[in-house]
């Protein structure tokens, strides 16, 4: 992430680096969430990495999307346009049109970080629950930092997966920038990791 924020020096296409910083930001924190075995919370983070990284790569499709995106705020109508023009599914099917390989990638991280935690849905709210019963009560215990090694694990492998997908992403934004940086390479090899 470092390298593609230092190498954006001089572009013009300065706009999609707010995307980027974003995202960079998103995967530090999530990093430290599941290294703290903050499992849960990590994959809310998780994903909001990866929607910093498709806002910037489908704004960056079409420039008349930055204004839209921009003025989100401005009245009623201009938030409605934002939420309908910015609907996940028409981005994903803008990435598919783009690259298939990493739109299987990116919707699989996607649809993860949804069902390990980024919605509270019952895998996610209930997956470090424990439950004791005896005679006359329940007790519920909910874990904030996980001792379950494969949640630990998938959690961990999750993060470099959308740090690995997310810079992919701005790859698709910054073609050039990528490939004569060597960034393009280094993406390429750390792919064949996970």
């Amino acid at each position: 992430f470092r390298k593609g924020i230092d190498y954006l020096y001089n572009t013009s296409d300065w706009f999609i680096g707010f995307f980027l910083l974003r995202a960079h930001s998103s995967y530090l924190g999530a990093a430290r969430l599941s290294m703290s075995g903050q499992v849960y919370e990590t994959y809310m983070v998780l994903r909001g990495c990866l929607e910093s990284a498709l806002y910037g790569f489908f704004i960056s499709k079409d420039p008349k999307l930055k204004n839209i995106w921009a003025d989100r705020h401005e009245n009623t109508e201009a938030q409605k346009l934002m939420k309908n023009t910015f609907k996940v599914g028409s981005i994903f099917s803008l990435l598919k049109e783009t690259d298939v390989y990493i739109h299987d990638a990116i919707k699989e991280l996607y649809d993860r970080t949804i069902d390990c935690g980024a919605h509270p849905n019952p895998s996610g709210v209930l997956g470090s629950l424990e439950v004791k019963e005896d005679k006359q009560d329940f007790h519920f215990q909910a874990n904030y930092l996980t001792t379950d090694s494969v949640q630990l694990r998938l959690a961990l492998k999750t993060t470099a997966q959308v740090g690995l997908g997310a810079l992919l992403l701005f790859r698709q934004v910054y073609p050039e920038r990528f490939e004569i940086t060597g960034l393009h390479d280094e993406l390429k090899k750390l792919a064949k990791n996970l």
